[in-house]
């Protein structure tokens, strides 16, 4: 079988390969995070739910300047920036828990500071890739990107699962702090220049302006962002339900193990979908996924909310996480392409703040919702809602296909 496109591209494998040590170390930190916060508060949705909103409420506030600024300077330089202070939290987080002096604000603390920190890295990260490979190999490289964040989160909750039950809480954190060293190498070594950025000595105000500008002019751009935001807000935070479900006696009460491969198991899906695209080059075929995978995400979470059997849970998770990918990748390389190369960061922040600035809210209020009417009817409410809309953005498809060929005649 013939290598991905992408990956004939030196610098993009040696980001490639740095990306999936980096994330296996940020799921495995992730799991440790969360069970922490539960042991910290005596099992509390709400107060778990409130870490996860603190932590993404800085992408909230600060994508659009985070999209501007990787437009005005070397995105590689800000992503090392980035990293070296991610890495730098994880580690005192560790030393935190290894002492026994972690306090629940304490874990509220470094988790806005990492919000702070993903407000720049991940507009960055999202526009860098078109540096890294060629328009043809743009597709197949977001693909590979997805199957790196999901082949992490295979490794990373099922070996932090399995960390918490037998060493302790710890290691997870100074296991993140050490992955960050391949990444950080791996962007050192990169070779490749800059694309030439037309908007020096323009204002961040400008710029944001003209990014959001760019947005409203294109419907097929701005109604895939809506359904980003939408899913995000209310489907795709189900996973900081799953461990008030592993937890729980009345519902699958399988412990931290049984959470780290739930975890892992959403994890199995989203990689086979990630592969199926990085293989699949069929643009028209790709475009379909968009509303395919967004609808079957959402019948199998309402279906998952009502499940007390491990291991149809488990299966569930794996087609949540499979049409969750073909949705979210394909909707990522759509906004992607459709963007001039000028315009790649503000746009993606904007689809960083869909995708991942609504997370606070989405948080929150599944939190908010579970505290009060338990964990499957928040789901099952999220998992509706989210469905509710991408029908809606279904139907109103064609106006939107007449609309891109309007704008194209202008152009």
């Amino acid at each position: 079988m013939l290598a991905p496109p992408a990956l004939r591209f030196r610098d993009f494998r040696l980001f490639w390969l740095g990306q999936l040590i980096s994330l296996t170390g940020t799921w495995i930190q992730n799991v440790a995070q969360q069970w922490l916060v539960l042991e910290l508060t005596h099992n509390s949705p709400f107060m778990l739910g409130l870490v996860t909103a603190v932590q993404f409420t800085p992408m909230l506030l600060l994508a659009l300047i985070g999209g501007a600024v990787a437009d005005q300077v070397s995105k590689r330089n800000l992503i090392l920036v980035t990293q070296i202070i991610s890495g730098a939290l994880a580690l005192l987080l560790g030393i935190l828990v290894q002492t026994g002096q972690v306090q629940y604000w304490h874990v509220l603390a470094i988790a806005a500071m990492l919000g702070i920190v993903n407000a720049f890295y991940t507009p960055a990260r999202q526009a860098f890739t078109p540096e890294l490979v060629s328009k043809e190999a743009l597709l197949n490289a977001v693909a590979l990107n997805s199957a790196v964040f999901n082949a992490a989160r295979v490794l990373g909750p099922a070996l932090g699962g399995i960390l918490i039950a037998t060493v302790g809480l710890s290691l997870n954190f100074y296991l993140n702090a050490a992955s960050f060293v391949a990444v950080i190498a791996g962007l050192l070594l990169i070779r490749s220049k800059p694309r030439e950025r037309t908007n020096r000595g323009s204002s961040l105000v400008g710029d944001v302006r003209e990014g959001l500008a760019y947005i409203v002019h294109t419907p097929v751009v701005y109604s895939l962002l809506a359904l980003v935001g939408v899913a995000s807000l209310f489907g795709l935070n189900f996973t900081t339900l799953l461990p008030i479900f592993a937890r729980a006696h009345s519902l699958l009460n399988v412990g931290s193990s049984g959470f780290g491969f739930l975890s892992a198991a959403m994890g199995v899906g989203s990689l086979c979908g990630a592969l199926a695209l990085a293989f699949l080059n069929r643009r028209e075929i790709a475009r379909r996924f968009v509303y395919g995978g967004a609808f079957t995400f959402t019948v199998t979470e309402i279906v998952f909310a009502f499940s007390r059997l491990y291991g149809l849970s488990v299966a569930l998770l794996v087609l949540i996480g499979l049409s969750m990918t073909f949705f979210t990748t394909t909707a990522n390389t759509r906004i992607l392409s459709l963007t001039p190369t000028h315009l790649q960061g503000r746009v993606m922040s904007v689809y960083a703040l869909m995708f991942l600035g609504m997370t606070p809210f989405g948080a929150f209020l599944s939190g908010l919702i579970a505290e009060e009417a338990g964990a499957p009817v928040a789901m099952a409410i999220g998992g509706a809602v989210t469905l509710a809309f991408t029908l809606f953005v279904f139907i109103y498809r064609p106006s939107q296909r007449a609309a891109k060929r309007a704008l194209s005649h202008e152009q």
